[in-house]
């Protein structure tokens, strides 16, 4: 499993996965811009309960079978 846009890390690396990112979404038909589109709509989502802590977000794509997971730290319930 690994991990993409979970910001910081060296040129190399992040070169690296974006290439495997690029490969995988191009396996399931899923570009790259449809994965940060993926990612907004998720916290955006999500934000309307609970009050999320954005920056650390971490969206996960495995290989085989191809399969996204999502780690969202949430901070506090939302007054309703």
């Amino acid at each position: 499993m690994k991990t993409f846009f979970q910001g910081k890390g060296s040129s190399a690396g992040y070169a690296r996965d974006r290439m495997k990112l690029l490969l995988i979404s191009e396996r399931i038909d899923c570009s790259p811009q449809m994965m940060k589109m993926l990612r907004k709509d998720i916290i955006h989502s999500i934000k309307k309960y609970v009050t999320v802590d954005e920056e650390h977000v971490i969206l996960q794509i495995s290989q085989e079978p191809p399969v996204l997971y999502a780690t969202i730290p949430v901070l506090k319930k939302k007054d309703r």
